[in-house]
């Protein structure tokens, strides 16, 4: 059974390329990064949604709903 699927990359930019290099290699759609950012962790650490105090990433959040959404083939 082929289950749609696709990845989330929190903290972008810090680390290696593996998460990418493996999803490359099993065809598998990075759909949306979030950076470390120092305002996303202070946010996050006090229980705020940051998209609610970012909100260019009100955007970046649809389009993620809306890839899901066409992962499910709906």
């Amino acid at each position: 059974m082929e289950i749609p699927h696709g990845v989330v990359v929190n903290r972008a930019g810090i680390g290696d390329k593996k998460v990418y290099e493996y999803c490359e290699e099993k065809g598998i759609p990075i759909l949306l990064e979030i950076p470390y950012e120092r305002k996303i962790a202070e946010l996050y650490s006090k229980g705020i949604p940051f998209s609610l105090e970012m909100p260019e990433w009100t955007d970046k959040f649809q389009k993620l709903f809306e890839d899901v959404k066409g992962l499910r083939g709906n």
